[in-house]
């Protein structure tokens, strides 16, 4: 589904300023809150036209406040007194002005502001499998390659290590409708010596070594798509010849007398800065000239924060561990830069996944370059690697009365989402357990995980206090 700004609205022809909050972690996870007015309330009140409810147990009712500064556009979030405080970036705030990108914790929520700028014609496109992310970043790029897939122009595709060039190289073959082949090549991996004849071909004995004839890709791509990774290290020697086949439509095998038509889409990608390369003399300005039919920029994590978690999430799923983990592990995430994008996100959660063994994944799982991030966060009597000490719950929860959500769940993680035994602890049927958690908005299945959640810990700590 697409969603493009109106041609007759004034603002198609110009930025059209995004200001919202979206909710990444808690139970309102998916909601978006676009910020029209000048203040609202974040926590447990009854929804109102200024009230944000996150319906969230470890929030306070009044817990923090949004203000827009009269004049200049500018929000700041205020702490109004809150239980368990109001931390934005991993910092307890009373007041502080927002960012685009800032994290903002209340209670067990995790929400990020956004606030930033879309160009003119903007189209946003919902996520799809070969192209994941759901932020407007990742919607801007899709709607951008709905938009010139099926064009024959060359594609410049731009962006950092890891941040998914080459499943964007291929989403723009899948939708381009030409029925030849995607052909990826690597143009860093290619030696010098060879690299024209893995491009054009060659014929048998036209050098040593050689054989048997070879095609090359580009005649192996013929009305397909090749896609040219990393070109900025392309050999210099190489670009004339690369240059005249997508200027001529034209490729000569090494050792043939005759050239060969080709019809090719190229798409190509790199992570350094072409330009620069063309000022330092190592690329031709004019082979960029004609690769830049379309440029794309990928942005990376750090800008896209939104696609942190379902990246993380997935990662996990793949892993063969539970998508879940908690508040305190999904901010430590959040506020990590990423350097290596969506591949470092691969790695460190499939190693956080082994270290959860299969339950919901913790800060202290993670690795301590990134649970450190909160390391002045600790809760009393714990630490990242122990759970912290609780009274029994036969003590701490009255047994003659409904439980409230914490105390239900405090029981279901502790009998490890036994459900007959948690109906023991109450003295009632199995059949109520399971008719209160489906009032308290309560997952039995994620407490047979059977480990300590946070969110338990946060409750019997605020009892406390």
């Amino acid at each position: 589904m697409h969603e493009t700004l109106d041609e007759s609205d004034e603002s198609f022809q110009r930025e059209h300023t995004v200001c919202r909050l979206v909710v990444v972690h808690g139970r309102r996870r998916g909601a978006v809150i676009s910020l029209g007015g000048t203040r609202y309330e974040l926590g447990r009140e009854e929804p109102d036209a200024y009230s944000i409810d996150l319906q969230d147990d470890h929030a306070s009712r009044r817990h923090a406040q949004l203000l827009c500064e009269q004049g200049d556009g500018r929000w700041c979030l205020v702490d109004l007194g809150s239980r368990n405080g109001t931390f934005v970036n991993g910092a307890r705030i009373d007041r502080v002005p927002l960012h685009d990108g800032d994290v903002l914790r209340v209670g067990s929520s995790l929400l990020l502001f956004e606030q930033l700028q879309l160009p003119p014609c903007t189209t946003l496109l919902a996520e799809c499998a070969g192209v994941r992310g759901p932020s407007l970043q990742m919607q801007r790029i899709r709607g951008d390659i709905s938009l010139v897939a099926p064009r024959p122009l060359p594609v410049l595709v731009l962006g950092e290590t890891g941040t998914g060039k080459e499943r964007v190289a291929e989403e723009l073959h899948r939708q381009s409708g030409r029925t030849g082949r995607f052909i990826p090549v690597n143009c860093s991996a290619i030696s010098a010596e060879l690299a024209e004849s893995e491009l054009f071909g060659h014929v048998a004995g036209s050098f040593t070594g050689a054989v048997r004839s070879s095609e090359g890709v580009f005649r192996a791509a013929h009305r397909g798509t090749l896609f040219l990774d990393e070109v900025g290290d392309m050999p210099l020697a190489l670009q004339p010849k690369l240059l005249r086949a997508l200027s001529k439509g034209e490729v000569r095998a090494v050792g043939c007398a005759e050239a060969t038509t080709v019809d090719v889409r190229i798409i190509a990608a790199t992570h350094h800065s072409l330009s620069r390369a063309v000022e330092q003399g190592l690329f031709r300005a004019d082979l960029l000239a004609r690769l830049a039919g379309w440029t794309m920029e990928l942005p990376p994590l750090r800008r896209r924060k939104e696609d942190i978690l379902p990246f993380a999430r997935l990662a996990l799923e793949r892993a063969g561990s539970p998508p879940m983990m908690s508040a305190s592990a999904a901010e430590a995430l959040l506020l990590h830069d990423w350097p290596l994008n969506v591949r470092e996100v691969e790695q460190c959660m499939g190693a956080a996944a082994v270290r959860a063994n299969g339950g919901m994944l913790q800060r202290h799982h993670l690795p301590a370059s990134i649970a450190g991030l909160l390391r002045d966060r600790e809760l009393p009597a714990s630490n990242d690697n122990t759970p912290p000490s609780v009274p029994l719950l036969e003590t701490s929860i009255g047994r003659d009365r409904v439980p409230s959500r914490e105390e239900l769940w405090q029981v279901l993680l502790r009998e490890q989402g036994n459900v007959a035994r948690a109906a023991l602890f109450f003295g009632k049927d199995r059949r109520q357990v399971y008719r209160w958690a489906e009032r308290l908005g309560l997952d039995v299945e994620a407490a047979r995980h059977g480990e300590l959640a946070e969110s338990a810990v946060m409750s019997l700590h605020a009892s406390r206090s």
